[in-house]
């Protein structure tokens, strides 16, 4: 094990402020700009951050700007533990370096019980800080990590990896490939390509109205976090990769994936989405080392605002999830106050399923006096599918497709209502025993009116047909994941 300079020593022994380090750092007055990976400055910006990966790689893991520091402070490999690397790397004694990495290692938002509000915020320190330290190390202050556009609706680039990330033996970009993603990830096909409908799609989550999760309709952190998040992940990784937390930030692809779901919430701040101004949330503190290595210490609510850190983005997002060729050079807004909305109202709910290979089917059963239709009388409310509590004892890694029918019907793509997956739905220990206590409620809601208006159409709503929620895999799952979904039901909302 090799030992961190004397320098990066005394860094890590400091502490900064946010507020005082940003108002100190030439950054904070640079304005850059972030780049989709296909353009000629995207390209330019990933031949650096190979050779960064390359850099970082070959210094100490005990050094903060190592690869393996960074890919730790999202999460300890999952075959070990954290107490156990910490050993590993430090030995027993207790030292500044030791303690430094105790604070950092396992703070990834939030896959592990943590609120869900915490997620975006969590990983833009993690992107921009990481975008820093490429900079020293390779030379480059002009360098911004460009952006994996997997959304894109040109079909070349929607749902397929940069070919730079699959040049095994490239001299350049070799070092941004990894063996063990999917092989439609690795081979240059659409990673969606085997789904029963498209699962780049982001309208929904781009039209969300508000930043959190209001009643039981899910709000846009939340939407990306479950959704197009996540589906990246599954569809890209196995288990010892992409597929699995613990295992994520390893691969350089995480980086680029997580480049552009900043972009996505970048785009919805300047559609007019408005970031939360108050709850105690905001104000969970984190450290991060700097470019140098230096330990800094900042807020939740410091980095609601990309202008405010100095970059923003070549292209953003409209809200009906296409792109509209505006780059970013705004600042974000907060909301005074959460929105007022209506008391959700439960109608109907249905048994927990075990997933598997197979379709699975669970009857929802209306409460006493709701119509068969289970659309609101009065026309005012929505009705939403919600699933929660959701868990799994390994990656299925695949996706689950949810399709409302009348009893007896099969999956059809017109009855689709919405994809899950099990990203997130596994214990990872944060380093406490409790791991009962280290799994969210992984929760989904998806506006189902359109289907049920749709049904009654056609008169498929009989007494001897009830709803049912039938649920698919999109591709085999791995053999004894045994996925669990806790809670489904309708609500009024």
């Amino acid at each position: 094990m090799q030992s961190p300079s004397r320098r990066n020593f005394v860094r890590g022994l400091a502490t900064v402020p946010f507020g005082l380090w940003l108002a100190s750092n030439a950054y904070a007055s640079t304005h850059h700009i972030r780049y989709d990976i296909a353009t000629p400055e995207g390209q330019e910006m990933l031949k650096v951050f190979a050779e960064a990966v390359k850099l970082m790689k070959a210094r100490s893991e005990a050094d903060p700007r190592s690869w393996t520091w960074q890919w730790y402070t999202h999460f300890v490999a999952g075959n070990t533990t954290k107490t156990n690397e910490l050993t590993r790397v430090f030995g027993d004694t207790a030292s500044p370096m030791r303690a430094l990495a105790d604070e950092m290692w396992n703070t990834c938002q939030s896959h592990a019980g943590q609120n869900a509000n915490n997620f975006l915020p969590w990983h833009r320190i993690y992107v921009w800080y990481m975008e820093q330290i490429v900079r020293d190390l390779t030379g480059r202050p002009d360098f911004t990590l460009p952006y994996w556009n997997y959304t894109s609706h040109d079909p070349a680039k929607r749902g397929v990896v940069p070919a730079q990330f699959r040049m095994a033996t490239d001299p350049v970009f070799g070092s941004l490939y990894r063996s063990n993603r999917t092989s439609l990830a690795n081979t240059g096909k659409p990673i969606h390509q085997a789904q029963p409908t498209d699962s780049m799609d982001i309208s929904a989550a781009m039209a969300a109205a508000n930043y959190s999760t209001v009643g039981e309709v899910q709000g846009f952190c939340r939407a990306i976090d479950s959704g197009i998040h996540g589906q990246i992940h599954v569809l890209t990784g196995t288990t010892s990769n992409m597929g699995k937390i613990s295992y994520a930030a390893q691969d350089p692809l995480f980086w680029v994936h997580h480049a552009n779901v900043d972009r996505l919430w970048a785009s919805w701040n300047r559609n007019g989405g408005l970031n939360p101004s108050s709850g105690t949330w905001q104000d969970r503190s984190f450290v991060f080392v700097d470019r140098v290595g230096q330990r800094v210490l900042g807020k939740l609510r410091d980095f609601f605002d990309c202008g405010v850190l100095g970059y923003g983005y070549d292209r953003l997002v409209a809200s009906n999830g296409h792109e509209d060729g505006t780059m970013s050079t705004f600042s974000a807004r907060s909301a005074a106050s959460g929105p007022a909305t209506r008391v959700p109202e439960r109608i109907a709910s249905a048994a927990s399923v075990e997933l598997g290979a197979r379709p699975v089917r669970t009857q929802l059963k209306l409460g006493q006096g709701k119509p068969l239709t289970a659309l609101d009388p009065s026309g005012r409310r929505r009705t939403y599918l919600v699933v929660k509590d959701l868990h799994t004892w390994a990656q299925p890694e695949v996706l689950y497709h949810l399709y409302l029918t009348p009893r007896g019907s099969g999956p059809a793509r017109a009855l689709h209502v919405g994809t899950i997956n099990f990203f997130d739905a596994e214990f990872h220990d944060h380093g406490t025993p409790k791991l009962d206590e280290a799994l969210g409620e992984n929760f989904y809601s998806f506006d189902v009116t359109p289907v049920l208006q749709q049904l009654a159409r056609n008169g498929a709503m009989r007494p001897d047909a009830p709803l049912e929620l039938t649920v698919a895999p999109g591709g085999s799952p791995a053999a004894g994941a045994k996925p669990l979904v806790g809670s489904i039901g309708l609500v009024w909302q």
